[in-house]
């Protein structure tokens, strides 16, 4: 799965909602002028983090490249923003959110995905997967606080995020 701007650029690395370290890693296919793309790590609040650029043979090539978080980073949340380079004007950026650190919510370093099903709570979901997410409705949601706006209200046919450490 890949996020793209158009067919001939797209990010295949990170995806949505991934949770990403130091180095972020980044991959995907196409370029922009001279063979550059932009790359522009935003915090939660839409702050720039980090502002530089990765490099491509022409614009269709395959490409990756990785960014290194400063060390006192505190964001917990985020948007990578990648496209090519435009020279003078500014070509669309793709937008992929994701998680800063080593756990998606604390404790948990690890998810596994989940559709809701017709009947679900987070509760129930919760108890039937102990071995992930334990006994808490409250790890499941937030966990999913990007998807979910009121725990009680969740909806059948929607992928989560199962909180887990393996």
């Amino acid at each position: 799965m890949s996020t793209s701007i158009n067919e001939s650029f797209r990010v295949d690395q990170p995806q949505p909602n991934d949770i990403v370290g130091s180095p972020v890693l980044l991959a995907g296919m196409g370029g922009g002028f001279e063979g550059t793309i932009d790359v522009r790590l935003l915090d939660e609040e839409g702050d720039v983090i980090i502002e530089t650029f990765a490099q491509s043979t022409n614009l269709t090539s395959a490409w990756q490249s990785s960014v290194t978080l400063p060390s006192n980073m505190t964001a917990k949340r985020g948007v990578i923003q990648i496209g090519p380079s435009g020279g003078e004007g500014q070509p669309a950026m793709v937008s992929v959110p994701v998680f800063f650190g080593s756990e998606i919510v604390s404790g948990y370093s690890s998810f596994v995905m989940y559709t809701i099903q017709p009947g679900d709570t987070l509760a129930s979901i919760a108890a039937d997967n102990p071995l992930f997410a334990g006994t808490s409705w409250q790890a499941l949601f937030d966990a999913n606080q990007h998807i979910i706006g009121d725990p009680n209200q969740i909806v059948a046919g929607t992928q989560i995020r199962i909180p887990a450490n393996f």
